[in-house]
């Protein structure tokens, strides 16, 4: 059994992005995704996925982590801008880190195939960059994924109800990169 953590990005105290107009906070798509992403690899023989809460501060996360020792992790975000017509999906990875980067092709793909959002494509980054500090220190292939922006109105609700589906994606990319 492979174990697959699944973090969901930001907390209760710090929901992270939030979408006045439509009233959504980052934090709960997060979890939401999470979950639906839970439920879909729960069903694989050969994967145990869990979900991971930031509780003890975003410093401790990495370490929090890789405690429950997993063989693969996605961080689960989305983008926000000021501009709120911007869209598209984006996949970041530790730029040293070869079995993340081919983990994040095969999710960004998956995820660009379901959304038909723009590709932002996939942004490698070191641990001072926005979400390296995880990607760096965790042990196992880790990626961070922005599937679309909440700030654009019709993005998100696009988004919000390709849930299922974007789920699907990731589940499906997991397998591949583990099977490979």
């Amino acid at each position: 059994m492979k174990r697959i953590a699944l973090v969901v990005g930001h907390s209760e105290k710090s929901k992270g992005a939030y979408n006045d107009e439509m009233n959504v906070h980052e934090y709960y798509l997060n979890e939401a995704l999470a979950k639906h992403t839970l439920n879909v690899m729960k069903i694989e023989k050969d994967l145990d996925p869990f979900l991971v809460y930031r509780k003890n501060g975003y410093s401790k996360l990495p370490g929090d982590i890789n405690e429950t020792n997993p063989d693969m992790i996605i961080c689960f975000h989305h983008n926000a801008s000021a501009n709120k017509t911007v869209q598209g999906t984006e996949t970041l990875y530790y730029h040293k880190a070869e079995r993340s980067k081919e983990f994040a092709k095969e999710i960004q793909k998956n995820l660009v195939d379901v959304l038909d959002f723009r590709d932002r494509g996939l942004k490698p980054v070191d641990s001072e960059d926005r979400g390296g500090y995880v990607l760096k220190y965790t042990n196992a292939p880790c990626v961070l994924i922005e599937p679309y922006f909440i700030s654009d109105n019709d993005g998100l609700i696009m988004g919000a109800a390709k849930q299922f589906e974007c789920a699907s994606a990731i589940a499906a990319a997991v397998k591949k990169v583990l099977d490979s």
